[in-house]
């Protein structure tokens, strides 16, 4: 299978761009597409043998369920059994935004997009390309363009460097925003859960539910661990940043990840620093990890992480100890 790689304006969109990639999904076919996270890889949410080439594709298991990306409220009150208000005041605040919201299935929706739940995830992404598209071909079920347990993707090359020649077509708008997935929030069960944090910080979402959220892992997240060739290490605290760097350093090619443009500076034939914007509004931890990759870097050592942990920060730390192989600390 040949790839097209269509180039498109990231603000306005050209119609004939759209008018191709929009016939890929008619003809149950893939087509990636930028979002304000990443790339999301999207087929017809209503066709099984459509949504079952996205497993295939990324080699990634049929049980996980998959998010399904709208355009407008008129695509959810097809998807779902009812909209609660709940639903409504958190659409209202943070869409078109990176939440994504589950809700009970309506019957249309298929099992190979629940993972037979009797639930489905939804989103309505903020970028224009992503909104064009899918007011064209309607909802999309979307996870990440890439290979199941690869670094999300962030540009068009990184969605061709993983799934070159098993798509039909990328909408190649530039590189994304924040480079986070979105927050998943489950709002199918009560007390409320996150399954992911993400794009949205919880407090945001805390504040208009009036009511503390539980944080649950449960399968929205293809874990990195195994799948990034570079060793990923996470200094505890100053003491241990250096004794990791004097360690490593003696082993080849390192990489090391500071959170402010001063600490990056410098380099050196076998060391590479990064400087790592933990709001996710500037650079990637993605872009970073398939760089690292790329250089055929040894071992990536992340410096201690800052005091402060709510928000977006939250979110790209999980990420990290997630391609580290390592639970989060809780305390």
């Amino acid at each position: 299978m040949q790839t097209r790689h269509i180039i498109v304006d990231p603000v306005n969109p050209e119609e004939e761009a759209l008018q191709e990639a929009a016939a890929v999904i008619e003809n149950h076919g893939l087509v990636a597409f930028p979002t304000e996270t990443v790339y999301g890889l999207g087929a017809n949410a209503y066709v099984d043998s459509a949504v079952a080439k996205i497993f295939a594709a990324k080699n990634r298991p049929a049980t996980t369920p998959l998010l399904v990306h709208v355009s407008d409220a008129g695509q959810v009150a097809e998807l779902v059994t009812g909209i609660p208000e709940v639903a409504r005041l958190l659409m209202q605040k943070f869409w078109p935004g990176p939440l994504s919201i589950i809700l009970p299935a309506s019957g249309r929706v298929p099992a190979v997009v629940t993972g037979g739940k009797s639930s489905v995830g939804l989103r309505m992404p903020s970028h224009p390309v992503a909104l064009a598209l899918i007011a064209r071909t309607g909802p999309l079920a979307a996870p990440s363009a890439n290979l199941s347990g690869r670094p999300s993707p962030v540009t068009a090359a990184d969605v061709k460097a993983d799934l070159e020649g098993r798509i039909e077509c990328v909408l190649d708008a530039g590189p994304t925003g924040s480079g986070i997935e979105s927050t998943v929030l489950d709002l199918s069960v009560h007390p409320f859960k996150v399954l992911r944090r993400g794009g949205t910080a919880l407090e945001d979402i805390e504040a208009v539910l009036g009511e503390r959220l539980d944080t649950y892992a449960a399968g929205h997240r293809e874990a990195l661990h195994g799948q990034v060739a570079t060793r990923i290490i996470i200094a505890r605290d100053e003491k241990d940043f250096k004794q990791q760097l004097d360690k490593w350093s003696g082993a080849g090619p390192v990489g090391v990840v500071y959170y402010n443009s001063d600490s990056a500076q410098g380099t050196d034939r076998n060391r590479k620093n990064y400087e790592l914007d933990l709001t996710g509004r500037h650079g990637s931890l993605y872009t970073i990890l398939r760089d690292a990759e790329t250089i055929k870097l040894k071992t990536l050592l992340f410096s201690p992480f800052p005091l402060e942990r709510d928000g977006i920060t939250a979110a790209v730390i999980d990420r990290i100890y997630e391609a580290a192989g390592e639970h989060r600390p809780t305390g």
